[in-house]
């Protein structure tokens, strides 16, 4: 019986454990949160109230990095984002912003394939909105910058040796300050949102132990 645990103590540990060694160019698609709260500032007037975009996309692209030495399932998380938003409104081209993006968190390697990561993001963009013309409005257009903050959970599944794929959800908190036709005006949303994200492995090699 002694022989036999020690066997079994033996194959136990010769098993391999999953080690994080994220080292992926990403590529994600996500929606955006619809709905926000607005503020408008003129030289005559001023007011506040609520609406919603028709629906929006955005497109990103990045890098992630892990650091985990050999051996480690578990690792701080770093990468960088570019990111294209798009929101319509009322069949016009509504609010489009570009977004660089940075990003920090925690890894875990579940198994060979399956990966967990927890982020905090945190972007800068630069912002246009462009409304159609009603009845009672001309068209307006109004440029300026934007900030967001992410909290973001993402699996991933390792297919093959190079590729990646799996889920994204995260909550958004974006503000736009804009510009235009003789008028301030403050963009706020916030909401959750959900996208899928692929990947591509530059190297798979934990940092060494020393």
């Amino acid at each position: 019986m002694p022989c036999r645990s020690a066997l079994l103590l033996a194959l136990i540990a010769s098993v391999p454990a999953a080690e994080l060694a994220v080292r992926d160019v990403r590529l994600g698609i996500a929606t955006r949160p619809a709905d926000f709260d607005f503020t408008v500032t003129t030289p005559l007037v001023s007011g506040s109230g609520s609406d919603a975009f028709d629906g929006g996309l955005s497109v990103e692209g990045g890098l992630r990095w892990s650091f985990a030495r050999t051996g480690d399932a578990f690792g701080l998380i770093a990468g960088a984002d570019l990111a294209m938003d798009g929101q319509g409104y009322e069949d016009g081209d509504g609010l489009a912003t570009m977004w660089a993006k940075a990003a920090g968190g925690f890894g875990w390697a579940v198994n060979d394939q399956l990966t967990l990561m927890a982020e905090g993001l945190i972007g800068y963009g630069l912002s246009d909105l462009s409304l159609p013309a009603t009845s009672s409005a001309a068209a307006y257009t109004a440029d300026g910058t934007a900030t967001a903050y992410e909290a973001r959970v993402t699996g991933t599944w390792q297919f093959t040796r190079d590729f990646n794929a799996g889920l994204m959800v995260g909550w958004l908190v974006a503000d736009h300050d804009l510009s235009g036709d003789d008028s301030e005006l403050t963009i706020e949303q916030s909401g959750w949102y959900a996208g899928v994200v692929f990947a591509w492995r530059i190297n798979d090699l934990p940092l060494p132990l020393e």
